[in-house]
This record gives C-alpha cells, sequence and structure tokens, in this order.
C-alpha cells in the first residue's frame, strides 16, 4: 500500500463518525440496530475511509443524496468488516440509476452465433471498477430484510470475486477444472452450484435464489446475500457453504447479526 494512502487511512479514521450519519444508519439500514458496539464502531471506521475513496455519481437523472451514499457504503463495507487493508482497491465508482436501467448485450452463442441487444437490469459489477446499482431495487431490500435478496451486496460480492478468484476453478457446468481438486472451497461451491442448477431445473424451492444457478459466479453472490439475510437457513441447507463463507468473511452472522 503506497505509504501516502496509508497515512491518510490512519488519519481521517480518527475523526469521530457524525452523530447525524449514526441516525441515517440506525433508520435506514436494517441490520445496524442490532450491532454490537464494538462491531459498529468498526464498521463506522471502514466507511470512514470507503467513503472517502470511492467516487458515488447519481446516473438517469437520480440527485445523489448523503443518505443513499451512506446505505451503500454500511452494506459493502460489512462484506470487509474484517478484511479493511483493500477496500474494493479495484473499485473507482459507484453509479446510481433511479430505477432498472438499460444496458446492451452481447453474446456469442455455440456456433459462433452473435447476438446483440439491449435488456433492463437491475445492478451490475464491471471488472473490477465500476459498480452499478438501481435505488429502486436497493430500497426493496431495505424493506425486505430477510428475503434472501441484496443488491448491494450482491454486486459488491462480485468485486470480492474478481479479486479473489472465488469462483474461478469451476467451469459453467460445475466441474472442478484440473488443478483445484485439492481446494475445499472450490469443492464446496462446485457443489453447492450443481445442486441449485438441478433444483433449478426441477424449478423446486432453495434457500438460494435460482439466479445463482446461471453461473459459478453468480452462486457465489447469490450465497454471500443468503448468508447474510437467511444465515440459519443457509447454516441447514448448506453447512459446508456457510463454513466457508464464514472463514472467508471472518464472522458468523448468526452471531453478529442476530
Amino acid at each position: 500500500m503506497p505509504i501516502l494512502r496509508y497515512l491518510r487511512r490512519k488519519w481521517i479514521t480518527r475523526r469521530p463518525f457524525p452523530e447525524e450519519w449514526q441516525k441515517t444508519l440506525n433508520d435506514r439500514v436494517p441490520f445496524y440496530p442490532g450491532l454490537s458496539a464494538e462491531i459498529r464502531e468498526k464498521l463506522h471506521r471502514r466507511m470512514i475511509v470507503f467513503l472517502d475513496e470511492k467516487l458515488f455519481e447519481g446516473c438517469g437523472g437520480l440527485e445523489l443524496t448523503e443518505k443513499m451514499r451512506l446505505v451503500v457504503a454500511a452494506h459493502a463495507c460489512l462484506l470487509i468488516l474484517e478484511e479493511p487493508s483493500d477496500y474494493y482497491s479495484g473499485l473507482s465508482s459507484i453509479l446510481i440509476y433511479p430505477k432498472d436501467y438499460v444496458a446492451p448485450v452481447y453474446e456469442v452463442a455455440p456456433g459462433g452465433v452473435v447476438t446483440e441487444g439491449w435488456e433492463p437490469r437491475s445492478g451490475e459489477s464491471w471488472s473490477p471498477g465500476i459498480i452499478v446499482l438501481s435505488w429502486d431495487d436497493v430500497r426493496r431490500d431495505l424493506r425486505n430484510p430477510s428475503d434472501g435478496r441484496n443488491l448491494v451486496w450482491h454486486e459488491f460480492a462480485h468485486q470480492l470475486d474478481y479479486r479473489y478468484g472465488l469462483s474461478a476453478g469451476i467451469d459453467p457446468e460445475g466441474t472442478v477444472e484440473h488443478g483445484s481438486e485439492e481446494d475445499e472451497w472450490t469443492t464446496t461451491l462446485s457443489a453447492a452450484y450443481q445442486r441449485l442448477r438441478r433444483k433449478a431445473r426441477r424449478r423446486e424451492q432453495d434457500v438460494l435464489d435460482h439466479y445463482g444457478s446461471v453461473s459459478p459466479a453468480e452462486c457465489f453472490a447469490v450465497a454471500t446475500e443468503c448468508f447474510l439475510e437467511k444465515p440459519r437457513l443457509l447454516q441447514k441447507q448448506y453447512p459446508g457453504l456457510y463454513r466457508g463463507l464464514e472463514t472467508f468473511y471472518g464472522f458468523d452472522p448468526v452471531l453478529i447479526l442476530g
């Protein structure tokens, strides 16, 4: 880490966390009121650095507010609660639209057939520097904090995946690629992904959203959402996956989130 960045982080984290920021988090972030004083203090320090280093931009006519920035930052920083040194170093900007936006699609099908078009999206994580969010969807998630869906956690989980290769080594069919067989995390995620694919094909309900069956990367992001919103159910249905996520994130959400 560059020495100037290190010194700046040390300096700004000595600032008191503004009372009005705490009020916003208490009123708008569902998990925040249940945090212990120790965890809150740690989250505050992460947020101060995150908000100092990341650029937020309102798009599509959205008037960006401080409260929006705080809501996004709180969710993003919970994921790095125990891994503060990086602060999503590859990420530079968070773009927020008022609602779903239209994005270009370019796909190459088997046989080399190219399909181009447009589709509505609620969020994206561009490797690795930009996250795009729909504020309508973020607000929906705030109103339903236990449904297993959280757009901010989903897209920031992708950023962590880009950095650490958490879904690397698994092909689109769920097979662990040669050389990754001894990696316990990779085999665990592969098994969960294949199980979810089978359930999605049969249209059977699962604690994990069926969107996770699209790819190993989406399975990891969906599992992160569930880990934080439905921890007890995930622990019961996917104990190995739960242990792997607990090891990676460095905390047990049952204990710190209730």
